[in-house]
């Protein structure tokens, strides 16, 4: 009793670690684990387009993993408990997380003991560098599913030490066939699981058992199946095309092998530079605690291979260490099997700068999660007792370099509790996705069912898509751009125009260049006394992916080019102007103080401009939230001087537009 309820106090110290480490990160440096574009949609929009009738049918966002969509629900009661923040978005990893923990814990216990449970936890918890990001990161697949793996791992454990009887033959097929549901990257540790089983089993006694875990599979993968069916069968397409489109090359094979065991393999952790020591040594810690507590594994994974296959052709064999080898063949077979598979895919590992490098190496999350298994179980068979910490104190080591992603100084604090964790502009590509087949006007149809903010967001959206396909058809030659307004209902053409502006943004930030074609077209509607062109105008301005609060001083340098780049043709730029201003008290609504002190810096210049215009679209911008503004200062002490009634105008303005 005394020993179970030390167990139980090293998991509650596991999980301590694991939430004060990612809390430390998360409330001193949240910019650093913030990927917008993959989080915000479809996962932190979901919850604001479920539920609603005759709106978008969630399951259309689905890409190939449905983890994707299981995020977005989760993020439900995320948003309702603290708000729809981009903090409670990225409660929902940091939970499946604490479940990962959970369910590793009560896996390694179950074939090593409490000390080996505790060790794989307390890595998990502290590191490597690429789990810890990826823990808050609501990316839907690469980090989500392992909650998922590890808990069908332990009711297979279970059910084997326990005895296999109909109920938990039952559960664990729902946990294989839902953990694929999660990820279809968990198809190789369900295969995996599949072979244990047989092996402990024997074939006759296996074909008895899938009266059981065959309907317990096929429930677990049974919503799999009925999303691809929705959607045109995506995500088998998407195995399609990274696994046999492009058929094998020996050479290429072998030349992806050497780079994941020779690169891919060390860097994947990417802990970096800390306290005036390389990250690579971090690096180098991990791998050399991974590498040996897999070959101590290597015997009992030999032994768990002969048994498993003398199982296999109907020699089933009996004895305490049976489960415990078969699970180090299981760990040991994991990496192979993953390098052979990344070898011969069309999967791409891309080193990226930071904070996005951990992304570069996703399809090692699994890999790492399982390192912490092989590191727990090779350090209890080196050794009994505390000599077991001996050879897990390299990766324990190595989690401190995670102080690296700590901002130290504190003085950017608890900045995800002012973001939005959600982006619904970004809806627009799946509204108009091609693979989708809804025409424009059943996405209008779809639009008009959602409240006016959400409606507003929609449509500018749909206006930048279009726009973006109408410029891909152009080839750079002349552009066919103002008819795509005749698509839309003519009260919501003034949301759509300054999507296409906010398209044009876009393309400016990619060639580095205002494409003129859409000043000329612009000018010339503005000539003939079309308001739309001047909505247009304001769009630019518009970025359409989510900006943190170290983006500015990159984006603000963007809108001062556009401007200056603008200020030749005087007819053009008032209306910009007032597209910075909206854009400028959107980004104040959100009450960061960083974010204000380099607004006070750039304003002024903004305004000697067009000092009209940018204060209507200030107070326009002020109005633009579908979370209440949480300016601290009033605005007329963080930027003094304002035209009140240009300001209160923008406002009132911005209001009607949206009661329509």
């Amino acid at each position: 009793m005394e020993r179970s309820r030390q167990g139980w106090l090293g998991l509650a110290l596991a999980l301590a670690v694991y939430a004060a480490l990612r809390a430390l990160l998360l409330g001193t440096n949240f910019d650093e684990f913030a990927m917008p574009q993959f989080e915000q949609f479809p996962m932190g929009t979901l919850p604001l387009l479920a539920g609603v009738e005759g709106g978008l049918p969630v399951s259309r966002v689905y890409d190939n993993s449905a983890g994707q969509l299981l995020t977005g629900w989760l993020a439900v009661p995320s948003y309702a408990l603290f708000g729809e923040t981009y903090l409670a978005l990225k409660l929902v990893p940091l939970f499946l997380g604490a479940l990962a923990l959970v369910f590793l814990w009560l896996a390694v216990r179950e074939s090593a003991g409490e000390r080996a449970a505790l060790l794989a936890a307390l890595v998990f918890a502290l590191g490597p560098t690429t789990l810890v990001k990826y823990s808050t990161f609501a990316s839907g697949n690469h980090f989500e599913t392992l909650a998922f793996n590890a808990l069908a791992l332990w009711c297979t454990l279970r059910m084997h030490r326990s005895g296999v009887v109909p109920l938990r033959l039952l559960a664990t097929g729902f946990t294989w066939g839902f953990a694929a549901f999660v990820f279809l990257g968990a198809l190789s540790t369900v295969l995996l699981l599949a072979l244990l089983h047989l092996g402990l089993r024997g074939p006759r006694a296996t074909l008895r058992d899938l009266a059981w875990l065959g309907p317990g599979f096929a429930l677990g993968i049974a919503p799999l199946f009925a999303l691809n069916a929705w959607t045109g069968w995506r995500g088998f397409e998407f195995l399609h095309n990274k696994f046999t489109k492009e058929g094998t090359d020996l050479g290429l094979v072998l030349e992806r092998l050497a780079a994941f065991a020779g690169e891919h393999l060390l860097a994947a952790t990417q802990y970096r530079d800390f306290g005036g020591l390389s990250g690579m040594l971090a690096r180098a810690l991990f791998l050399a605690a991974f590498v040996a507590g897999y070959l101590l594994l290597v015997p009992a994974a030999w032994r768990g291979l002969c048994a498993l296959l003398r199982g296999a052709l109907g020699k089933p064999e009996q004895g305490a260490t049976r489960v415990e080898d078969a699970l180090a063949m299981f760990l040991c077979a994991y990496l192979p099997l993953t390098a052979l598979a990344f070898a011969a895919s069309g999967l791409e590992i891309a080193p990226k700068d930071p904070p996005m490098e951990a992304e570069g190496y996703r399809y090692f999350n699994t890999h790492l999660f399982y390192a912490t298994f092989v590191i727990a179980l090779g350090a209890v068979r080196l050794a009994q007792g505390r000599r077991a910490w001996l050879l897990a104190a390299p990766a324990l080591v190595a989690g401190l370099f995670n102080g690296a992603l700590v901002d130290w100084s504190f003085s950017h604090t608890h900045l995800g509790a002012h973001y939005d964790g959600f982006n619904v502009k970004q809806t627009a590509n799946q509204l108009l996705t091609p693979r989708n087949g809804y025409s424009t006007a059943e996405a209008c149809a779809m639009a008009e069912r959602y409240p006016p903010l959400v409606r507003s967001a929609l449509y500018l959206g749909m206006g930048r898509v279009r726009a973006m396909q109408r410029v891909q058809k152009s080839r750079g030659g002349e552009l066919d751009l103002w008819s795509l307004l005749d698509e839309f209902p003519p009260e919501r053409r003034p949301e759509v125009a300054r999507g296409i502006g906010v398209a044009f943004r876009n393309l400016a930030r990619m060639q580095s260049r205002l494409d003129t074609r859409f000043v000329d077209i612009a000018a010339t509607r503005l000539a003939a006394g079309d308001e739309l062109a001047g909505l247009a105008l304001e769009g630019l301005a518009t970025d359409w992916e989510v900006a943190m609060a170290w983006d500015l001083p990159k984006r603000l340098p963007e809108l001062e080019a556009l401007a200056r780049e603008l200020e030749t043709r005087p007819e053009l730029l008032p209306h910009f102007v007032r597209g910075v201003g909206a854009v400028l008290g959107r980004t104040l609504r959100r009450g960061v103080k960083v974010e204000e002190r380099a607004i006070v810096e750039f304003a002024p210049g903004m305004a000697a401009r067009a000092s009209t215009p940018f204060c209507e679209g200030l107070g326009a911008g002020l109005e633009d939230g579908l979370r209440p503004a949480q300016l601290e200062t009033p605005l007329e002490q963080v930027l003094p001087g304002l035209d009140a009634a240009a300001l209160e105008r923008g406002r009132t303005l911005r209001c009607a537009e949206l009661a329509r």
